[in-house]
C-alpha cells in the first residue's frame, strides 16, 4: 500500500528543531537561575520547555551540557563586551598604568560575571574543564580568548618600551587566567564571600603584572 503521509519540508523541520532548542535553553536558564544547577532536574526543564525528557536528550547528552549551553552563550557576550571595551581604550594607552588597568578591566569583568550567578558559574567552569564534548571545548576556547587578549595588551606594552624585555607574555597571561580559575574554584571551599571576588583577583593579578612595568610607580622622595 502506498504511503500517503506528507513529510514536512526540510526547512520546517529545521525551524521546529530550532524552536525546541530555544525553549529548552530558555527553560534551563530560568530554572538554573531560580533554583541553582544542583536543585534542577532535566525532567523539570523538559516540562518547562514543553518537550519530553527523551526529546531534550536529543539536543544535549546531560544536564552538564545544558549548563554549558546556557552559561556559554552568556560568557560569549561578556567576552565580546570585554574585547570592545579594550579596543576602545587601546589608542589612549601611553603610560604603564594604562596597560595595567586594561588587564585589570579584563579580569574585573570576569569577576563581575561570576558574582551575578556564583553557583552556576562555578559549575560551568568545572564541567567546561572536564567535559569531553563540543560544548566543553567551547568553554576552553573562551579561556583561550581571554589569555590571548591579555597577552596582546602585554605585547603592546612591550612594543611601547614599557615592559621588561625578558617577560614571557604568554606565560603571564596564562597565569592571570589561572588566578581567575583558582579563585572561582576555591571560593566555596574557603567559604569566601563571592562579592569580594574582584578584590582577591586584583591582589593576585597585581602581584603578577605590576613588577613587570618598571615605571608604573613614580619615584618618591
Amino acid at each position: 500500500m502506498k504511503n500517503t503521509m506528507t513529510v514536512p519540508p526540510q526547512g520546517l523541520r529545521d525551524k521546529a528543531k530550532t524552536e525546541r532548542l530555544r525553549r529548552i535553553r530558555a527553560a534551563a536558564e530560568e530554572l538554573f537561575s531560580e533554583r541553582g544547577y544542583e536543585h534542577t532536574t532535566t525532567k523539570e526543564i523538559a516540562e518547562a520547555a514543553e518537550v519530553g525528557e527523551a526529546t531534550l536528550f536529543r539536543y544535549v547528552t546531560s544536564k552538564h551540557e545544558l549548563l554549558l549551553l546556557v552559561l556559554g552563550e552568556r560568557m560569549d557576550k561578556v567576552i565580546q563586551v570585554i574585547k570592545s571595551e579594550d579596543l576602545r581604550r587601546a589608542p589612549t594607552s601611553c603610560a604603564p598604568a594604562d596597560y595595567v588597568d586594561r588587564i585589570y578591566a579584563i579580569f574585573k569583568a570576569r569577576a563581575e560575571f561570576y558574582t551575578t550567578d556564583p553557583e552556576n558559574v562555578l559549575k560551568y567552569l568545572q564541567y567546561g574543564l572536564t567535559a569531553g564534548s563540543q560544548l566543553g571545548a567551547e568553554s576552553i576556547r573562551q579561556g583561550d580568548e581571554i589569555i590571548a587578549l591579555t597577552k596582546s595588551v602585554l605585547d603592546q606594552a612591550r612594543e611601547a618600551g614599557l615592559l621588561l624585555p625578558f617577560v614571557d607574555t604568554w606565560a603571564v597571561a596564562q597565569n592571570c587566567n589561572g588566578i581567575y580559575i583558582h579563585e572561582v574554584l576555591r571560593t566555596p571551599v574557603r567559604k569566601f564571600g563571592p562579592h569580594a571576588m574582584w578584590d582577591r583577583i586584583h591582589e593576585r593579578v597585581a602581584a603578577q603584572i605590576e613588577p613587570l612595568f618598571p615605571g608604573i610607580y613614580p619615584p618618591t622622595c
